[in-house]
């Protein structure tokens, strides 16, 4: 994939920071896209340590004026965009009833609009150029889920319904639209978790979240960005609305305590 031109949402850390870590490995040119700007800024600097060529964007992703901006701005310094990795998500666990509508709604802004803004902006380049891959991440929760997760699940849901959608509307302009279902991963989220608790008290609730895991581990943003790099490279070129869940091995597993 040497020289293709990639953006990647939510790249300051967790999986959006793996996989622009894995593209940059492979060649690419990566446009890095967050909120946190000091992060981001930091990340960039750390990743392109060992060379490849990578710069970072303030961009809230619930908003169409940043994405715009963004994306113009890619294009000015790199030129027309031939992957798009929309990373970026947040979630909260609560009760159905202990909802309120306003963090709803930015669940909703945040993992599902703002995949359809960025989906729109990039079009035009992927169009002119008559290729592009997107890779829309999502959860295994889009097909299994919890107690407690249900706007997340909603969410992650659409969004692999989404991308099936586009799969067939982009497919004459030899544009390919994937999505990543990833299970337990060590991110920004549960790096800070696992910190804030003691450390003898750290292993342990380590072993609690990961012993249902077949494979015995959370996974590494690593290893998702593999997949994606994967989805966004000729080696997929005949994969397309594919849903693809990479979780070690836990959504396939039937409990014995049912």
């Amino acid at each position: 994939m040497k020289g293709k031109i990639a953006i990647v949402t939510g790249a300051a850390g967790g999986i959006g920071r793996g996989v622009v870590e894995v593209l940059l490995r492979e060649g690419c040119r990566v446009a890095m896209l967050d909120w946190n700007e000091a992060a981001g800024h930091a990340a960039m600097q750390e990743l392109t340590v060992a060379g490849g060529e990578a710069f970072f964007v303030r961009a809230d992703v619930s908003s169409k004026a940043d994405i715009e901006k963004a994306v113009k701005q890619t294009a000015s310094q790199l030129g027309d965009i031939d992957i798009l990795v929309n990373n970026v998500g947040t979630h909260y666990y609560r009760q159905v009833d202990q909802i309120p509508s306003e963090e709803l709604d930015r669940v909703f802004r945040t993992d599902l609009k703002g995949q359809f803004l960025l989906i729109q902006q990039v079009l035009p380049y992927m169009k002119r150029k008559q290729s592009g891959a997107i890779i829309n991440i999502a959860s295994v929760h889009a097909q299994v889920t919890l107690p407690g997760f249900s706007s997340y699940a909603a969410i992650k849901g659409g969004v692999a319904a989404m991308s099936r959608s586009l799969a067939l509307e982009l497919a004459p302009f030899g544009i390919r639209v994937n999505c990543v279902l990833p299970g337990l991963t060590r991110n920004i989220g549960m790096e800070r978790y696992l910190r804030s608790i003691a450390p003898e008290e750290r292993v342990r609730k380590e072993a609690e979240l990961t012993r249902n895991i077949p494979i015995g581990r959370m996974a590494e943003p690593a290893e998702i960005g593999e997949l994606v790099a994967f989805l966004a490279s000729e080696k997929s070129s005949y994969m397309t609305g594919s849903s693809i869940v990479i979780d070690g091995g836990v959504s396939v597993r039937l409990h014995n305590d049912y």
